[in-house]
């Protein structure tokens, strides 16, 4: 069966043919300016604060569905952060989704990129 032909790097003016998306420079060069876990703030504690709510509210508030993430709500860890809150990581700031319900969340509140646009409503 025939291979799916290389697409452009995604950064105008890159000539470098990948399967889909950046070249391994770019790439290199995006994962180091967002920086690790712990340099945006979800290292050590947050995994203990994680785990902790995820025991205590085990269910997803959308689909009720077992929960595998925290979520920020209604504003992200970023804007509280940014707000200067002492606490952005607080029980009454998050609350527990599961993967998919987390995904579809994310991409209609946070704007850009395709998901802006083609967010479609989860059928029961």
């Amino acid at each position: 069966m025939p291979r799916k032909p290389r697409t452009p790097c995604t950064i105008p003016g890159c000539p470098e043919l990948t399967s889909g998306g950046r070249c391994p420079a770019h790439e290199r060069e995006a994962q180091q300016q967002r920086g690790t876990t712990g340099e945006r703030g979800y290292g050590t504690r947050w995994q203990r604060i994680r785990r902790r709510y995820l025991y205590a509210h085990p269910w997803c508030v959308l689909c009720s569905h077992t929960a595998t993430l925290a979520d920020h709500f209604p504003e992200s860890r970023r804007s509280l952060v940014a707000r200067g809150v002492s606490d952005p990581d607080a029980f009454s700031r998050l609350r527990p989704l599961c993967t998919s319900c987390h995904n579809r969340e994310t991409a209609k509140h946070q704007p850009g990129g395709w998901a802006a646009e083609r967010v479609r409503p989860r059928r029961f």
